[in-house]
């Protein structure tokens, strides 16, 4: 139900609580839960500057977790009422595939990309043009976790969409192409080459 129906219908109150309901299935999703319990005490653990790519009410949860041990968290949207899922104070409303505009004065040492390609970000120009922009700003070294939808779209490494930029690596005792049963979820791990992309 559209949220404005839910809070014509039932209010406000039972209008947040639907809208709960709906995060809380989504955080119970296998790929999430390995999120939650692998990747970001990883990235945790890795410190430096983050940035998170597309933020909702259910990312809320990962930035207390991602800053926990002194790393920067960073978070972005082209949607700017999404603002308020960002990061206060280190948010920017920007267009995923212009990162190297966007965030044109930083560089970092991890990007989360979950959840971007396939919602938004959907032709493979679309899609180089942001795993470019990525590479523009992060450092040679750091890690990207590329999170996308087989239902979606095309699998970007098969088309080559993040060479020479990426190469895949296990990281966080997973293998670097991670895969589940029950949804049609897969995270790729990469590492920033120091080849141009």
């Amino acid at each position: 139900m559209p949220p404005f129906l839910a809070r014509l219908f039932f209010g406000d109150k039972a209008a947040r609580r639907m809208r709960s309901r709906g995060a809380n299935a989504i955080v119970a999703l296998p790929d999430r839960v390995l999120m939650a319990e692998a990747y970001i005490p990883a990235f945790a653990a890795d410190g430096g500057r983050i940035l998170a790519l597309g933020v909702r009410a259910y990312n809320l949860e990962d930035h207390a977790p991602l800053q926990a041990q002194g790393a920067e968290l960073w978070t972005t949207d082209i949607d700017p009422r999404a603002a308020r899922w960002g990061v206060t104070g280190r948010h920017r409303t920007g267009d995923a595939c212009d990162l190297d505009k966007v965030f044109g004065d930083l560089t970092f040492d991890a990007v989360l990309c979950n959840g971007v390609l396939g919602h938004g970000v959907d032709t493979p120009e679309q899609q180089k043009r942001t795993l470019d922009g990525i590479a523009a700003i992060l450092r040679p070294g750091g890690r990207l976790l590329l999170g996308w939808n087989t239902g979606r779209i095309d699998d970007p490494l098969a088309a080559g969409l993040a060479t020479p930029a990426f190469r895949p690596e296990p990281y966080a005792g997973q293998d670097a192409r991670v895969t589940f049963d029950s949804v049609d979820h897969v995270y790729d791990l990469m590492v920033r080459t120091d080849a141009p992309a």
